[in-house]
């Protein structure tokens, strides 16, 4: 079976790539042949026009389809670079197209589901879109013209991939639930992300200070100033704890800023950037790690590599987050943006070595029995043959 992936953008670091990249990994020894497929703008005009147009990369990826003629095409966010456009040359070449939406994108055109007063949205994609100031929309009245090419966009592909996707995935049932709703999309099913567990999960750290990892992009979304503001109050209790924070982004200089006002100089590290390697040794090294998010998450893998190392998780109650951690069993939820209820419950986790242990030997298994890619990649196989099969019997 060949399946040909299409992407906005395999350079940087994207979560998407990621994805990709590993998933080609473990198709390939099953006999799925797994190509990668994106197409960058060339200079400055043309970055510009393919986010609104693509028009030469719709020529360039149609090509692909009728020479390569895979057995199936599998879509990933095509909604900044590339437009939907070439998954109509495999529907009507009658090959099935899969859509995996593995954020918000479709039911906000800022992707953050967050409103202008700094609350979760209640509405999704709709003419609002237009006139709220929602949070990560640009400011100003040179931005307007922006603001409503992009509405404007996501409304047509919204419409086009309600028209030529066979089936569309996502992974959390979250968002699943708000692309039935908002988008009105039938064709559906839940497939949760996935990460490798290390051959020999660490033991919990033994004699050392308490510890809080935090590993992720450094901006605003990711709520990492919430976990600064908690940690006066777990250090009052816990002096000698400590918080690492691995990633890098537009925040950075302000969290180490904030870190300092706050007198945490000693008790927070940023570390920066760092490696696979690098962050297996982290899991190890710490007793639960923090998910502080604002925005809507997903399936954040942070949170599935967190379990895959038995760690428990502390996250907020928001998105598909509850789906992954389950409260006062393999970790603990708290309330959007409140540093006081985070406080209490990283405190309530450290007060008790033996629930720290508990909480993180079930979220091993939940890992084990829902998030491995042996369980992944055998649920992509069979939505893979389901829709040959409904092609052949048409």
């Amino acid at each position: 079976m060949k399946v040909l992936h299409l992407t906005d953008d395999l350079q940087g670091m994207s979560g998407v790539r990621s994805y990709l990249i590993q998933l080609r990994e473990h198709l390939r020894p099953r006999g799925i042949e797994c190509e990668l497929s994106t197409q960058e703008p060339g200079g400055r005009l043309a970055g510009v026009l393919s986010r609104w147009f693509s028009l030469r990369h719709r020529r360039t990826l149609a090509d692909r389809i009728h020479t390569d003629r895979p057995d199936i095409v599998h879509a990933h966010n095509l909604w900044m670079r590339l437009s939907p456009a070439p998954l109509l040359t495999a529907r009507r070449a009658g090959i099935p197209v899969v859509m995996t939406v593995h954020d918000y994108h479709l039911v906000c055109p800022r992707k953050w589901m967050i409103t202008a007063a700094d609350l979760p949205c209640e509405t999704g994609f709709g003419p609002r879109c237009l006139v709220s100031n929602c949070r990560g929309r640009p400011e100003g009245w040179a931005s307007l013209p922006y603001n409503d090419l992009r509405w404007l966009k996501i409304g047509g592909h919204r419409r086009m991939l309600s028209a030529w996707v066979d089936l569309f995935i996502s992974p959390s049932e979250h968002l699943a639930s708000w692309l039935a709703s908002n988008m009105d999309v039938n064709d559906l099913v839940t497939v949760p992300n996935f990460t490798a567990a290390p051959e020999q999960p660490p033991g919990p750290p033994l004699g050392a200070p308490p510890s809080i990892l935090f590993a992720g992009r450094l901006s605003r979304e990711k709520g990492v100033h919430v976990l600064l503001e908690a940690m006066p109050t777990v250090l009052r209790e816990h002096s000698d704890a400590l918080l690492t924070v691995a990633g890098d982004g537009p925040r950075r200089r302000d969290l180490e800023q904030m870190a300092r006002s706050l007198g945490l100089e000693d008790r927070v590290r940023f570390l920066g950037r760092c490696s696979g390697d690098r962050l297996q040794d982290l899991y190890g090294e710490t007793n639960l790690v923090v998910l502080p998010s604002l925005w809507m998450e997903n399936c954040p893998v942070a949170v599935l590599e967190a379990m895959a190392h038995g760690r428990p998780v502390v996250a907020t109650r928001i998105g598909g987050l509850p789906e992954l951690v389950q409260d006062r069993v393999s970790g603990a939820l708290f309330e959007r943006g409140n540093a006081a209820d985070l406080a209490a419950k990283i405190l309530a986790l450290f007060s008790d070595p033996n629930l720290v242990q508990a909480a993180g030997e079930q979220a091993l298994l939940l890992h084990r029995t829902r998030f491995t890619p042996e369980i992944h990649i055998r649920r992509l196989e069979e939505i893979y043959e389901s829709l040959l099969t409904k092609r052949k019997s048409r």
